[in-house]
């Protein structure tokens, strides 16, 4: 490590910060590690190439040096990076890489992405001349009757109708009005048609206009040990699969504070969430606050 980058770690000055996006400039020699369900992890080192994107994770350390990161290419790079042996083995759960610091300083620029723009509101009238995606959080047992959901009713019916249609079948075809998004290295031994936690119905109100259904929240009530029914975890996954679809369609996503009301959520939690999926892809992304 040269002395310019043990100053910037020690000093703070050139930490890379949770959800920023960096491209590597050159060929650069990396780490990674695989996580599989089952007691134990694995891992080896891999070489990234020039003009790979990843996304900085948050850590914990002040002066990391080391960082996680995901790959903005992820399923194309995995094929590259993680053995096919392993990638096929039934407990594999995904990967991550581990890049050094002063390498994400120098082998690396930092990609500008636009925000989340915050803007006063209602959330089922967008302004967008393109394509357009208006997403928010569905629980896991049919319930459709407060909240948001109730503003997206008085606007259309599809949505209502297609969501209870969807838990009354558990399994859905896709249509021309209904789509769902596959992701090749989570749904390899699931199903994203399903009616499950983790999947996003996405229903098509006007020629321009997608509401999508996301499946993150456990029943509508607290559990037994106070948990609210808010999943982050599937709040990610959901959020994934949007970042998919608005690519393929080249759309833009709009929601209110997601999880945050009935479902008993953290923006604080979220937003990052967002920021990991939607913003890092590039995805124009707006959050109305209702007046």
């Amino acid at each position: 490590m040269n002395l310019k980058n043990l100053t910037n770690i020690f000093l703070g000055g050139k930490t890379p910060k949770d959800g920023e996006v960096f491209e590597a400039l050159t060929n650069v020699d990396i780490s990674y590690l695989t996580s599989h369900f089952a007691p134990y992890t694995g891992g080896d080192n891999a070489v990234l190439k020039k003009g790979e994107k990843v996304v900085v994770h948050k850590t914990t350390q002040k002066r990391p040096t080391r960082l996680y990161c995901t790959p903005i290419n992820y399923e194309d790079l995995e094929k590259d990076i993680v053995a096919k042996d392993e990638i096929d083995t039934p407990t594999y759960a995904g990967y991550i890489l581990y890049i050094k610091t002063d390498d994400l300083n120098d082998k690396f620029k930092k990609i500008e992405r636009m925000p989340i723009k915050y803007i006063t509101g209602d959330a089922t009238n967008p302004s967008d001349t393109k394509t357009k995606i208006i997403i928010h959080v569905c629980n896991d047992i049919g319930g459709w009757g407060k909240g948001f959901v109730m503003a997206i009713s008085k606007r259309w019916k599809q949505p209502e109708a297609e969501y209870r249609n969807w838990f009354k079948s558990k399994e859905l075809s896709p249509t021309d009005n209904i789509q769902f998004e596959r992701i090749e290295s989570r749904d390899k031994y699931s199903n994203e048609k399903k009616f499950e936690l983790g999947n996003v119905q996405f229903v098509k109100v006007s020629s321009d206009l997608w509401v999508a259904n996301m499946i993150a929240q456990v029943n509508t009530k607290p559990d037994k040990d106070g948990q609210p029914p808010i999943r982050y975890v599937f709040v990610k996954e959901c959020l994934e699969r949007v970042t998919g679809f608005a690519k393929k369609t080249n759309a833009s996503v709009h929601l209110p504070r997601i999880g945050c009301g009935l479902a008993g959520g953290q923006w604080s939690e979220i937003e990052p969430l967002i920021n990991h999926t939607l913003i890092a892809h590039g995805i124009d992304t707006t959050v109305y606050d209702f007046e």
